[in-house]
This record gives structure tokens, sequence and C-alpha cells, in this order.
């Protein structure tokens, strides 16, 4: 290995890291959740999945981009790999009102802490809000309780 190469890792790992260690078929895999749009992060503990094992925190972090989008090596060792994914999804405990592509409201929920899955159609039509409000319903508004997300519906409807 030439002094280039080495100069390389060391710059990309802490000090003392060992350069060397490899995952395992027992390396836990910690992942944190964090969800931009509330501001909520879940912590997971999982088995490393089976691609992952048997590589160096350099080849891991080459191989992460594949398995979770925008996700980053926080922490590595043989017995467990830290890992970080921004969500751009709220997190379950949250509920979005949305306008579907046939203009009614549709409630969805991150049910799975990955992705939001559609729990509820209703029949208003998006055009039913005001002006700027119906733009924010194409994107998603997100509400923190589903009093309050009821409430909204109410009021649209009546």
């Amino acid at each position: 290995q030439t002094a280039a190469a080495q100069s390389v890792e060391s710059a990309e790992a802490p000090a003392g890291a060992d350069l060397s260690a490899q995952t395992n078929r027992e390396t836990y895999l910690h992942r944190t959740l964090y969800y931009a749009p509330c501001g909520h992060s879940v912590q997971r503990r999982e088995k490393l999945p089976a691609r992952l094992v048997g590589l160096t925190r350099g080849a891991l972090e080459k191989e992460i981009g594949g398995l979770y989008e925008n996700a980053a090596v926080t922490g590595f060792s043989a017995a467990e790999v830290d890992v970080s994914t921004r969500m751009d999804v709220p997190c379950p405990l949250h509920w979005v009102l949305r306008a579907g592509d046939d203009g009614l409201l549709a409630v969805l929920q991150n049910t799975t802490g990955e992705t939001l899955t559609v729990v509820r159609r209703t029949d208003i039509p998006v055009a039913l809000a005001a002006g700027e409000e119906q733009d924010e319903l194409r994107d998603g508004r997100m509400f923190d309780d589903v009093q309050a997300l009821e409430g909204y519906l109410e009021n649209l409807s009546s």
C-alpha cells in the first residue's frame, strides 16, 4: 500500500480506528432515522443485512447508499455499525393530508417508519380549500394529531 493511499484512509477515519475491522454475521446495525418534516427520530437495532457482511468501513460506506437513501455511517466496529438516515417524510406519530391524482383529499401516515401510505380516502375535493392552502395540500399538510386533522376536514366540508 502506498503512503498516499494510507493518508487518504487515515483522513477519513478517526485517529486510532482499526481500518482492518470487518463486519461479520454477528454485527448489528444501529439505525437512527431522522424525520426532517417533524424533527423526530427513531432508533432501530437489527441484524446487519447480508450484503453488508464482510466489509471494512470504507467498503460499507460505498454500499450503504444502495440500501438506504440519505444514509451516512456515523460509527463502525466489527460488533456494531451506526447509520444515520435522513427521512423526507414525517414520523409515524403524524398524519398528512394530501390531494390525490383524482383531486380528492387523502389521509396518509407513515405506517412502516419508511414511507407514507394512504390510510383513508375522503370525498372532499382539494378545490374546497382556499387558494394558498390548495398548493400546500398538493404537497401534503402535516397534522400532529388526528383531532386537528378531523377538525380541518370538518371545516372544509361544511
